[in-house]
């Protein structure tokens, strides 16, 4: 893997430019680092030649706040990854997300002329599947050809926007019958809009099975009768912490769904220093937006030492998403009931978070 050495630390956020893929190293956390890596290759029909590939890693909040992005030479993913436990209790990783473009915006931002390719989620899980049968012993081979539960791949669930999809759960979306498992990878892909230049056009995001998880399966779970991949919490939230915001809370424009939000911080991490900063990448109206370049950063939110139910400038709220439900990370998206009657925005705040709540 070529690093060109800038490692950036911020909260929940790390920051690392790769210059082309991370190498075949044949441990699984090589491979499971940079399969977003591997999968935007794969997904717009690329060589490490036709652009450098710039990873942003979050978890959590952090997570949502990261972008993909295409400039001329560079693309921009951003990943996650989920972890559990594997062998004598060690933690591996179950699944990775990855935020990425798609062809379209590829060829038109960078000037290029990719061969079309209809490779998808499952494309890049199956490419992983063969990867993992590979690494297999011949008698680990031979024992799972003949007495073990198959692991099959189904065409992805298509999620109805970016909303929808963050807080989608890879299990969910896994079957189990006589012979085995059946997978769909959770997606979401926005056509480009060529000319529009809207952070969230031309892209196509993926979860996706990672290598340790598929080579647990191929050694061990096959041959019980497990209905997953891997362990999962199955934990349902049935509140949030709180109603409210002790840290403050932020006014701001959301393009996808075309409304005004206001945010509270209601988990245990928020203080007022990362509120703000928080708020700081947000827009404070459409027209802001449009000024920094329809670009997902902004020149800030409308941030308030207050919480939304107190601020002057904000209304009661229709409905209230809550995000990270009972984590130390988690935020609640008010929409004000002048936009109840957006379908974007009450579509994107009825599908996109753990737990919603109809206010009105």
């Amino acid at each position: 893997m070529k690093n060109f050495g800038l490692i950036i630390y911020l909260p929940a956020l790390l920051l690392v430019m790769l210059s082309a893929e991370a190498s075949d190293a044949p441990h699984l956390q090589g491979y499971d680092n940079s399969l977003c890596v591997r999968a935007q290759r794969i997904i717009v029909n690329s060589g490490p030649a036709d652009f450098i590939i710039v990873k942003l890693s979050g978890q959590g909040e952090g997570f949502h706040s990261i972008q993909m992005d295409a400039q001329p030479g560079v693309v921009t993913i951003a990943t996650t990854v989920g972890s559990g436990h594997g062998n004598e209790g060690s933690e591996a990783v179950d699944w990775v997300g990855c935020k990425m473009v798609n062809q379209e915006r590829v060829n038109d931002v960078l000037e290029l002329a990719l061969a079309p390719t209809s490779a998808s989620c499952r494309t890049v899980n199956e490419y992983t599947y063969d990867r993992a049968l590979a690494e297999l012993s011949p008698e680990q081979r031979e024992r799972y050809e003949l007495k073990g539960r198959k692991l099959r791949f189904a065409d992805d669930y298509i999620a109805a926007s970016g909303g929808e999809w963050l807080p989608s759960k890879v299990h969910d979306y896994i079957t189990a019958d006589s012979r085995g498992l059946i997978i769909r990878a959770p997606s979401v892909r926005v056509p480009w809009v060529e000319g529009s230049g809207e952070f969230y056009q031309g892209t196509h995001h993926c979860k996706l099975i990672s290598l340790a998880a598929m080579q647990l399966w191929l050694t061990e779970r096959a041959f019980t009768d497990s209905r997953e991949v891997f362990p999962h919490d199955a934990g349902v939230c049935e509140a949030p912490s709180s109603m409210t915001s002790a840290a403050g809370s932020c006014r701001f424009w959301f393009a996808p769904a075309q409304a005004m939000f206001c945010q509270d911080y209601s988990g245990s991490q928020w203080n007022e220093e990362s509120t703000r900063r928080a708020c700081a990448e947000r827009h404070a109206s459409p027209e802001a937006q449009v000024e920094a370049g329809n670009r997902y950063a902004g020149a800030g939110g409308i941030y308030s030492q207050q919480a939304c139910a107190d601020r002057i400038d904000s209304e009661l709220a229709a409905g209230t998403c809550v995000f990270h439900c009972g984590d130390a990370d988690e935020t609640l998206w008010h929409t004000p009931a002048t936009d109840a009657d957006s379908p974007a925005a009450m579509a994107m705040m009825t599908r996109a978070c753990d737990l919603y709540i109809d206010r009105r």
